[in-house]
């Protein structure tokens, strides 16, 4: 068995975090969960929001996700995710005129393809005002 946890956080066309780590919170379907060392296999979805990154010593990275999935085994854990922010990246008033356009789009919006994706990206986005306004 191995003594460390490893992970990988990647989007489609990056790798956002790849090393060993203590922790990892997770924002799952049904709530946060954390991932530790010997954490019984899992396979699960993710919805949009934080996750939290426990280095040696307590450095932290923070990244907000849109969505995606993990599997954890045998202390390895792999988190895909299709939108996700650095902490370093976060704005709170470009995501608010983000919103606020898209808002405006939704309600103009009259095929019901476009509309679900748009709104599908409008929870993605609120999520992220909520996230943000917590950090303050």
């Amino acid at each position: 068995m191995s003594e460390h946890l490893s992970l990988q956080l990647v989007s489609p066309d990056q790798d956002f975090f790849v090393g060993t780590i203590d922790m990892v919170v997770l924002p799952g379907e049904d709530g946060d969960f954390s991932v530790l060392l010997e954490h019984a296999p899992i396979i699960t979805y993710l919805r949009p929001g934080k996750i939290t990154i426990t280095e040696e010593k307590n450095k932290e990275h923070i990244y907000f996700v849109g969505s995606g999935f993990v599997k954890v085994e045998n202390n390895n854990c792999q988190v895909l995710v299709d939108y996700i922010k650095k902490s370093s990246d976060f704005d709170i008033g470009i995501t608010k005129k983000e919103l606020s356009k898209l808002l405006t789009e939704i309600e103009n919006e009259s095929n019901q393809t476009k509309l679900k994706s748009l709104l599908e990206r409008k929870k993605v986005l609120e999520e992220e005002v909520s996230f943000l306004e917590s950090m303050k």
